[in-house]
């Protein structure tokens, strides 16, 4: 077996590049520590820190996975979540809300727009997400 082989089994995201995450969060704590841990991980990491800037994102290649802010400068993330269901292309990409908006009428929201799962952020370990990351996308 060679060194190679070896890494890419022990880190099965490093061995397809093609998986990116797109982290839609204005805190710039969060998404130092979200990018540091997924890219450990060995995702690729995409960042939106405003509502318009993670819409202009509908652009370009989808992701194989969102994670979003719902509380954002510009649209928010229910606007956002609307688009990307709306969006050729992007409509079938797992999204994972993670707020701090945790009413049961927000959570009703984001799952009836699609959002496959909703994790309230101060409840949630950032190994956690990680976790429901790889879950959706394997």
């Amino acid at each position: 077996m060679t060194e190679q082989t070896i890494n890419a089994n022990s880190n099965p995201a490093a061995a397809d590049p093609k998986k990116v995450v797109l982290v839609v969060e204005d805190d710039a704590f969060l998404v130092k520590a979200y990018q540091v841990k997924l890219e450990k991980e060995g995702y690729e990491v995409w960042i939106a820190t405003d509502g318009n800037e993670a819409i202009s994102y509908l652009s370009k290649p989808r992701p194989n996975i969102v994670l979003l802010d719902l509380m954002l400068p510009g649209a928010s993330g229910f606007d956002i979540l609307t688009q990307i269901r709306q969006t050729e292309g992007w409509k079938n990409v797992p999204v994972i809300i993670l707020t701090n908006l945790g009413q049961p009428q927000d959570v009703q929201q984001g799952k009836e727009l699609g959002a496959v799962d909703y994790m309230i952020k101060a409840n949630t370990k950032i190994n956690d997400i990680i976790a429901k990351v790889k879950q959706y996308i394997l």
